[in-house]
C-alpha cells in the first residue's frame, strides 16, 4: 500500500503543478500506478469478443527432413477453427529480420529443435494444444551439427551454406611482439535473458481485409512490414499497436509470435490470441550468441599493451538473424576500450542446428569483453600488478585510435571512470550476518549453488555499441501538439522500461513550457522511431569489394581455423565454395590505400606511430 499510496500522492501533485519538472528532475512514471495496482495492459491480459487461443506445433527434433504432414484429425476435432502450415502462407515465406532466410513453418526441413510446423486456432487454449499434439508430422532424422567449429567441413545446413560472414581485421604491425604474452581460450554460452513476461499477442482482423497486432514489439514499424510481406498484404493494412513490454533486451524482436496469429486471424475472421508458456518462450526467441574466443595479448614490461591477436567463432544457430551485426560488434570491440598500437582479429559467425542466436542488448561486444578482460588480469598476474593498475596505463582516451581506423572524438573519461570505481569503498557488509553467508553467489537468501558458481569481486571494462559497430544513418521523428493548455506527444519510439515516457514529457515540459503533457501509445500509424535494420551496409560493401565471392554467399569452408600457431593465431586463408565454384580468399596485407574506416592518416598520441588497417 505505501507504493501504492506514494505513488498516488506524487502523481497528485504533479498533476497539480506544485511539483518540479522538466529535465533532470526526478519524477514518477505515468505508468507507475497502473503497474502496481496490476491494471496495466500487457498482451497477456488483452481480450476481444469472439476470442480464439492459438497454439504453435515445434519440432522435438534439431535436424530432420519432413517426409509427411497431416493435419486432418487436429482439424476435425470440436472447437478447432483454422489449422496453418506452410502451404497456408500468402506471402513470402521466408521471413528474418535482418536475412531473410528462416521459414514462418517449417515445409521440408527443421533446422533446430522448436522450429515451428503448424499452428491452430481454438475456442479454449487447452482445445488448441490438444489439436496441435494431435498434428501427424513424419520425420527423416538427421545427424545434427552442434558444434560451430565442425560447421566449417559439415555438409551444408542451409541452401545459403553455413558460413554467415567473415571478418578479418588488420591493424598496425603483423610481425610486432611484446616481452609479456599471455594466451586465452574463452567459451561464452547461450544466455537467454528470461524477460518477466513471456511472449504474447492478439490479432484482430479488420473489416478492410487487414489485420491489427498487438504486441510488445520493440521495433513497430520492422514488424509490420515483416508481417505485410508474409500475410500478402499492403502494409497500410497491417497495423502494429504495441501493448506494455514485460521486459525486453533485444528477444521482443522475434517474429514468432506475431506470424501465425495474424494468419490464424486473417483465416478465421475472428479474433486470436497467443500466451506463450515460459518453455515456448525458451523456445521460440533468439537467444546470444555462443561464442568461442582465442586471445593472445603481448605487452612491454610496464605493462603496455603492444598487439592483440583474435579469433572469434559466433555460432548462430539454425538462421542468420543478427549475426552478421554481432560478428561487427564482436570484432570493431575484440581489443577492448583500450590503447593497441597493433590489433589482428580473425571473425566468423556460421550456422548450426542448435537454436537461432540473434539481437540481445549489447550482441558480439559482451562475448568477447568476456575474453579480453580475462586476458587482462592473466597479463596483470604475469606483470604482478593489480588488475586496476595494468587497466589504467592503457585505457583509451578522447583522441586516441581504434583498431577500425577510427579517432576517438567524443569524450572518453574511462580512466577517470576506473579510478573512480577503484578508489570507493566496497559497501559493508550487514552487521550481526555471519559474513562468509554474504560471501556465497547471490548473498545470504541467493539461489546459487556454492559449488557450482563463484561470487567475487573484479574490475571489468568493456564498450559498446549504441546504433550498431558499423554505423547507420538514424532518423526518428517525433510530432507535438499543443491545444488548450495539454501537449500531446506523438512517437513510435517504445517505452520497454528505460524511461522514454518520462523523458519525452520532461523535454516539452522544458522546452515548451507546458506542464500538462501525454504521451500517446505507439502504434504504426505513427510515423517511424528509427530504422528497422542498422549499419549492415556499408561493411558488407566493402567486402563485396574486396572478396572474389560476395560475403554471406559462401559454402563450407577450409577446416584449418582457430589453431594456435607460432607467432600467429591461425590464418584466415581457406577455399570457400559456393554451388559448383570455388574461390581461394587471401588475407589483405595491412596498408594505407585510403579504403579503410576512419578520418585518413593518424597517429597515436601516445606512441607517434602511424597504424595501418583493413578491415572488411
Amino acid at each position: 500500500m505505501s507504493i501504492i499510496d506514494g505513488t498516488d500522492a506524487a502523481t497528485d501533485t504533479l498533476a497539480a503543478g506544485s511539483a518540479p519538472h522538466g529535465i533532470g528532475t526526478s519524477v514518477p512514471s505515468v505508468d507507475a500506478l497502473a503497474k502496481a495496482q496490476g491494471t496495466y495492459p500487457y498482451a497477456a491480459d488483452l481480450w476481444a469478443e469472439g476470442l480464439l487461443w492459438a497454439a504453435v506445433l515445434r519440432s522435438p527434433h534439431p535436424h530432420a527432413r519432413i517426409t509427411r504432414i497431416d493435419t486432418t484429425d487436429a482439424a476435425a476435432m470440436p472447437g478447432v477453427r483454422a489449422v496453418v502450415t506452410h502451404e497456408d502462407v500468402p506471402g513470402d515465406a521466408m521471413h528474418g529480420r535482418r536475412v531473410a532466410d528462416r521459414p514462418v513453418f517449417a515445409s521440408d526441413m527443421v533446422r533446430h529443435h522448436g522450429e515451428p510446423i503448424a499452428a491452430v486456432a481454438a475456442d479454449h487454449p487447452d482445445t488448441a494444444r490438444l489439436a496441435a499434439a494431435a498434428i501427424l508430422v513424419e520425420y527423416e532424422v538427421l545427424e545434427p551439427v552442434t558444434d560451430p567449429e565442425k560447421a566449417f567441413a559439415a555438409e551444408p545446413l542451409h541452401p545459403d551454406g553455413n558460413l554467415i560472414r567473415h571478418i578479418p581485421l588488420r591493424f598496425g604491425d603483423p610481425d610486432a611482439t611484446g616481452e609479456i604474452v599471455v594466451e586465452g581460450l574463452y567459451r561464452v554460452g547461450r544466455q537467454d535473458p528470461a524477460p518477466i513476461g513471456a511472449e504474447a499477442g492478439l490479432a484482430v482482423p479488420r473489416p478492410d481485409g487487414g489485420v491489427e497486432l498487438y504486441v510488445a514489439s520493440t521495433d513497430p514499424h520492422a514488424d509490420r512490414d515483416l508481417a505485410a510481406a508474409c500475410f500478402g498484404l499492403e502494409a497500410d493494412r497491417v497495423k502494429v499497436v504495441v501493448t506494455g513490454v514485460p521486459g525486453a533486451m533485444g528477444d521482443r524482436e522475434d517474429s514468432g509470435v506475431q506470424l501465425p496469429l495474424g494468419l490464424l486471424a486473417l483465416r478465421t475472421g475472428c479474433p486470436v490470441k497467443f500466451v506463450a508458456t515460459r518453455e515456448e518462450s525458451f523456445l521460440g526467441h533468439a537467444h546470444r550468441h555462443p561464442t568461442l574466443l582465442r586471445y593472445r595479448h603481448h605487452a612491454d614490461a610496464e605493462g603496455r599493451l603492444v598487439k592483440v591477436e583474435a579469433q572469434i567463432l559466433l555460432d548462430a544457430g539454425a538462421y542468420a538473424d543478427a549475426s552478421s551485426d554481432a560478428l561487427a560488434a564482436a570484432v570493431s570491440f575484440a581489443a577492448g576500450p583500450y590503447v593497441v598500437p597493433h590489433v589482428f582479429v580473425e571473425g566468423w559467425a556460421v550456422r548450426t542446428n542448435n537454436p537461432p542466436s540473434g539481437h540481445v542488448r549489447g550482441e558480439g561486444a559482451m562475448q568477447v569483453c568476456a575474453a579480453y578482460e580475462g586476458q587482462m588480469d592473466k597479463l596483470a598476474a604475469k606483470l604482478g600488478l593489480e588488475p586496476a593498475e595494468v587497466r589504467m596505463r592503457n585505457v583509451l582516451a578522447t583522441g586516441d585510435l581504434l583498431p577500425t581506423g577510427q579517432t576517438v572524438t567524443c569524450p572518453a573519461p574511462v580512466g577517470e571512470l576506473l579510478k573512480a570505481v577503484r578508489d570507493a569503498d566496497l559497501p559493508p557488509l550487514p552487521d550481526g550476518d555471519d559474513e562468509s553467508q554474504w560471501l556465497l553467489p547471490g548473498g545470504l537468501s541467493g539461489a546459487g549453488e556454492p559449488g557450482a558458481v563463484r561470487r567475487g569481486v573484479g574490475y571489468a571494462l568493456g564498450m559498446v555499441h549504441v546504433l550498431g559497430a558499423e554505423g547507420t544513418d538514424e532518423v526518428s521523428t517525433a510530432t507535438v501538439r499543443v491545444h488548450d493548455g495539454q501537449a500531446t506527444v506523438i512517437c513510435a519510439a517504445v517505452d520497454t522500461g528505460q524511461g522514454f515516457t518520462t523523458l519525452a514529457r520532461q523535454i516539452v515540459q522544458e522546452v515548451l513550457g507546458v506542464e500538462d503533457v501525454r504521451v500517446l501509445p505507439s502504434d504504426t500509424d505513427q510515423p517511424p522511431a528509427g530504422p528497422a535494420v542498422r549499419g549492415v551496409r556499408f561493411l558488407a560493401d566493402r567486402a563485396e569489394h574486396h572478396h572474389p565471392v560476395p560475403v554471406g554467399q559462401f559454402g563450407v569452408r577450409d577446416r584449418a581455423v582457430l589453431v594456435l600457431v607460432p607467432g600467429h593465431l591461425g590464418e584466415a586463408e581457406g577455399v570457400l565454395e559456393q554451388g559448383h565454384r570455388a574461390a581461394r580468399v587471401a588475407v589483405a596485407q595491412p596498408r594505407i590505400d585510403g579504403r579503410r574506416l576512419g578520418h585518413g592518416r593518424s597517429s597515436s598520441r601516445r606512441t607517434g606511430a602511424v597504424p595501418v588497417s583493413e578491415y572488411v
